[in-house]
């Protein structure tokens, strides 16, 4: 079973996480939900579509928080989005054939393999992220067995990816052709009936939202463009438009950041992480200086770094309004900083204070750290719970907040199933980690986040003793597939 070959294979994939976890066999959730266990085991393995009605009963069964029926709407949801664009193809397709006989497929286009000599292009790999410059990040495992992460030129990794196209190591997807597009010149920008300003901010939202779901590779290069743009506009505004201006260039430099963050590449995001308090301070956000002090906090645990941990989260707590979200969000990212220091009880007490100020209503009217409430408190907390070694209750932790993601915060539950699957290895053993890592490494190949495919190389590690078990074998095996091998 692959979980990142189809929607089908998710779901079952899924199903048998939440089984597992339950610690429930095919025939007794089959009779909980008046099915076979042979049904239940046929879903799981994506040889039959589970119908809506018993994803509910799923659902309700396995005490998943409705994540099964969630995703059957998602997916009804993009087909109806997609719906009259296959049709109108569908159309001419048919047109078409009135018009000369369609073509046999090919064997490999039956199967779906690789077609021998196809080159690969190495941005299709699941674990790759194409940089601003053009170069590709991708994960790739070397002779010892690591995970790392290497930046390669495009061009040289496309030759090495073409010389073991058709063994299976890779995706194929046909090279884009596009070309670069022209930036727009500010006198355009500046004509639109909608100030440049609103325009841009419009524009960051959407791709906030695209990253929720689609993970930093589909949205960093447009942010960085954005930014130029920005900075060129800047050049020829003065005043209050410029001051504007700015804002809304620091506002793009943190999420630049997160991007960056999100894709491994904690250089670049602690570079621009300074660019945007830099230019917050000038734009007078204070609120934004705040923030992005905060997110350097949370980037330096990610980074491992205990001391800045603490030390920045501090400082963005000093300087932060009193029981604000931005004072929480310095609270929680110490917390974990504390975890890594070993200091359990200093950890523990920063999370129960970070719980008391995000149940008191949000008075930043910019509503910076909307998205922080008690789940995501809760969330970290098992994370840190997990790194101090009480896996046991992280595996609870982690379980109440995926429960209570919203289905467009795919990402986040990627990485929260990924660190779910670390914690479950020492508490409930390697097949409910595997299967769980399963379920994380297709959100992983999906959005290329590589803070899911860090965690998903730990436990990668751990699990090698376990090879020969079949949950542990097919999660390696998936996840071979998605990254190059040093040879």
């Amino acid at each position: 079973m692959k979980p990142s070959r189809s929607a089908r294979d998710w779901l079952g994939a899924e199903i048998r996480y939440w089984r597992t976890l339950r610690r429930l066999s095919q025939d007794a959730l089959g009779a909980m939900v008046h099915v076979s266990g042979d049904l239940i085991a046929k879903i799981e393995k994506a040889q039959r579509p589970c119908p809506p009605e018993l994803a509910a009963a799923l659902d309700a069964a396995l005490d998943t928080g409705g994540v099964l029926s969630r995703f059957l709407e998602l997916l009804d949801g993009d087909a109806d989005k997609r719906r009259p664009e296959a049709d109108s193809s569908r159309s001419k397709k048919s047109a078409s054939s009135r018009h000369r006989p369609a073509a046999a497929p090919t064997p490999d286009e039956e199967s779906g393999s690789p077609v021998p000599g196809q080159r690969t292009d190495p941005a299709t790999i699941g674990s790759a992220m194409t940089l601003m410059n053009g170069e590709v990040r991708v994960a790739c495992r070397a002779p010892d067995g690591r995970i790392i992460f290497v930046t390669l030129p495009r061009r040289a990794l496309l030759r090495g990816a073409a010389a073991v196209a058709g063994t299976g190591a890779f995706p194929l997807a046909p090279a884009s052709a596009a070309a670069a597009p022209t930036a727009p010149d500010p006198a355009d920008l500046l004509a639109s009936d909608v100030h440049p300003v609103e325009n841009f901010q419009v524009l960051r939202r959407s791709l906030v939202e695209c990253d929720n779901y689609l993970g930093p590779r589909e949205v960093v290069t447009s942010v960085q463009d954005h930014i130029r743009q920005i900075q060129r506009l800047r050049e020829v505004t003065s005043g209050r438009d410029r001051q504007d201006l700015m804002q809304v260039q620091a506002e793009y430099a943190e999420f630049c950041s997160w991007l960056l963050q999100d894709s491994g590449d904690f250089r670049a995001a602690q570079y621009w992480a300074d660019r945007a308090i830099e230019w917050s301070t000038v734009a007078g956000d204070h609120g934004l200086t705040v923030y992005t002090m905060a997110r350097k906090s949370q980037l330096a645990g990610d980074m491992r770094d205990p001391l800045d941990t603490v030390d920045l989260a501090e400082a963005a707590q000093r300087i932060a309004p009193p029981r604000s979200r931005l004072l929480a969000m310095g609270t929680v990212y110490g917390a974990h900083g504390h975890a890594l220091r070993g200091d359990e009880r200093a950890s523990q007490n920063a999370y129960d204070q970070a719980l008391e100020v995000v149940t008191l209503p949000n008075d930043d009217e910019t509503l910076r750290g909307r998205w922080l409430d008690a789940a995501y408190v809760e969330a970290q907390r098992a994370r840190s719970l997990s790194a101090l070694g009480n896996h046991q209750e992280a595996v609870a932790g982690f379980e109440r907040a995926i429960r209570g993601l919203p289905a467009s915060y795919r990402r986040d539950r990627g990485v929260y199933l990924a660190r779910a699957a670390v914690a479950q290895l020492h508490a409930l053993g390697p097949e409910a980690a595997a299967s769980t890592g399963s379920a994380a490494l297709t959100i992983a190949t999906a959005t290329g986040s590589a803070r899911i495919f860090t965690e998903l190389a730990g436990l990668d590690a751990q699990l090698h003793r376990w090879s020969t078990v079949t949950e542990v074998a097919e999660f390696r095996e998936a996840l071979d597939n998605v990254m190059l091998h040093e040879v």
